[in-house]
């Protein structure tokens, strides 16, 4: 198991999302786990058929959970959305997913896309654990978890992958360095001919824009899905997309579902009309994300 030499990058770094939708716990949750890591404080609570990680000292703040008696069901809507990535290109065989939690993402994959690869990478080794412990994962042939940042993983892989998913962020802090220009020409550089970037964002902060504008500094296409139910966004961006939105009927016919996730429902949340506040792009060099995150539109 590696661990990343650079963790001072991540300082109260975690993984789900980037407003974390509410919830009153209720009288009968009970705690499973709490503690600290090296970046957080980490909280696992049983609530009824859900069991979720929480990131901080929010008692209301979720931030993965799973229904143990249906793991299928997307309990956040952002989770079903990412699934949007197989509208743009469904013969994928190879995921990247950067941010773990407590593993939502890979177990489905594991019970309803068997034959897709996904290298799950996660910064922190507690909550790679936890996820162990908790949540049931497992590495199988298929499915393997490294512990290092994002960013320094995607620098020495030399895997080509079809589809990178990001979903690294905090309640009320983001890691800028998986934000940046840099960062995206990286991820584009170790993406297939065909290959997209997936990642989850939070549409009602003024960050929303300034990453919009540096996806399209980076690619010719960018497709952003606006949740329904929530504020959280989806980006998708390709040079290549094997499928457009336009012709996301073509690919529905390969597949139309993925367990409890419907893409056809997902596809809906298409916005394409979107128009950001004129930004600057961000750059390793000027990053004010953390400041934009908390500027509401």
């Amino acid at each position: 198991m590696k661990v990343s030499g650079l963790l001072f990058l991540e300082i109260i770094f975690c993984v789900g999302l980037l407003i974390a939708q509410s919830k009153t716990v209720s009288a009968e949750a009970k705690v499973l786990y709490e503690g600290d890591s090296i970046y957080n404080h980490i909280r696992i609570d049983q609530d009824g058929e859900e069991r979720c990680m929480l990131f901080g000292r929010y008692k209301d703040k979720r931030q993965t959970c799973i229904n143990m008696s249906n793991p299928d069901v997307s309990i956040f809507e952002y989770t079903g959305m990412m699934f949007v990535g197989f509208l743009f290109h469904p013969d994928s065989r190879d995921v990247a997913l950067i941010g773990l939690g407590g593993g939502y993402v890979p177990s489905v994959f594991s019970r309803n896309l068997p034959s897709v690869r996904i290298d799950s990478i996660e910064v922190d080794p507690l909550v790679y654990k936890l996820a162990q412990k908790y949540f049931s994962l497992k590495a199988t042939p298929m499915q393997t978890f490294t512990v290092l940042d994002g960013r320094q993983y995607l620098k020495k892989t030399e895997r080509k992958y079809d589809q990178i998913w990001v979903d690294a962020f905090n309640t009320d802090y983001i890691p800028v360095h998986l934000t940046t220009k840099e960062f995206l020409q990286l991820a584009k550089s170790r993406l297939t001919k065909n290959g997209i970037v997936v990642q989850n964002v939070h549409n009602a902060n003024k960050l929303f824009d300034a990453q919009v504008a540096t996806f399209r500094a980076i690619f010719s296409n960018v497709f952003v899905f606006n949740g329904k139910k929530s504020r959280n966004a989806i980006i998708v961006a390709s040079d290549n997309p094997l499928y457009k939105p336009s012709n996301f009927k073509q690919s529905l016919k390969n597949r139309v579902k993925i367990g409890e996730i419907n893409l056809k429902d997902e596809a809906y949340k298409y916005d394409p009309t979107l128009k950001i506040a004129k930004t600057s792009v961000l750059t390793d060099d000027y990053n004010p994300a953390n400041f934009l995150l908390h500027q509401d539109h």
